[in-house]
């Protein structure tokens, strides 16, 4: 009778033992079911977030840098030298793409004969504009760039020459504006992290200009810089 007495209490141990176990299972496998759940959910509610962003071309990743140049272009106009300095400033998105405004005139005029024999003329003049440009590996010590100008310009024709010359528009003998795209390509040198050394060439071509003892194609010619 003993005996039997305790195999139904080993028994009935037993039972609650695997009771308790179910019980532990059971809520291991709610509480695993309430995190997928949840987790699902967050990341359905982040996704939905994130496709109603706007997309742009500079993401979370992309910099962009300011910079800032001087530049001294030497070229041919009617068969003379031209030295025209000049400045250009503007951003860097992504280490690769420019994006600015440069201007360029002329250091000192440059004389010639126009359409009238014997009458010696001066040239001045200058043109800006919008700047595009890409640069190739710029992470390279030395690297490509390409850059293209566009925008506008003018130019003036005097018979004074600049020591004679106050700028006065009375003594101008014509003038004109005019439309200008100058794309160049550039070998530059990274020396520091902050400063840049380069050298280049461009072709100049002007359209539009009004000029009469010049033409377009005889301003139009290439240019080296540094």
């Amino acid at each position: 009778m003993l005996m039997e007495v305790d195999l139904f209490f080993n028994m009935r141990e037993n039972n609650n033992l695997q009771k308790l176990k179910m019980m532990k299972t059971t809520k291991l496998t709610l509480l695993l079911i309430f995190i997928i759940s949840v987790s699902t959910y967050a990341q359905k509610d982040y996704d939905a977030v994130k496709d109603k962003e706007i997309k742009t071309n500079l993401g979370r990743n992309s910099s962009v840098k300011g910079f800032g140049s001087l530049e001294l272009k030497t070229t041919e106009i009617k068969d003379d030298i031209a030295l025209m300095p000049g400045i250009m400033g503007g951003i860097i998105m992504n280490d690769h793409f420019i994006l600015g405004l440069g201007g360029y005139g002329m250091a000192a005029e440059i004389d010639f004969i126009g359409t009238e024999p014997e009458i010696r003329q001066y040239l001045y003049g200058g043109y800006g504009g919008l700047i595009l440009g890409a640069i190739i590996a710029p992470r390279e010590v030395i690297h490509v760039n390409i850059p293209i100008l566009i925008g506008a310009g003018g130019a003036y024709i005097t018979e004074n020459a600049s020591h004679d010359f106050d700028g006065s528009s009375e003594e101008f003998d014509e003038s004109s504006a005019f439309f200008v795209i100058e794309p160049g390509i550039e070998l530059e040198m990274n020396i520091t992290r902050f400063f840049r050394l380069g050298v280049g060439a461009s072709y100049r071509y002007i359209t539009e200009s009004d000029l009469v003892n010049i033409t377009d194609s005889e301003l139009n010619n290439y240019s080296g810089h540094i």
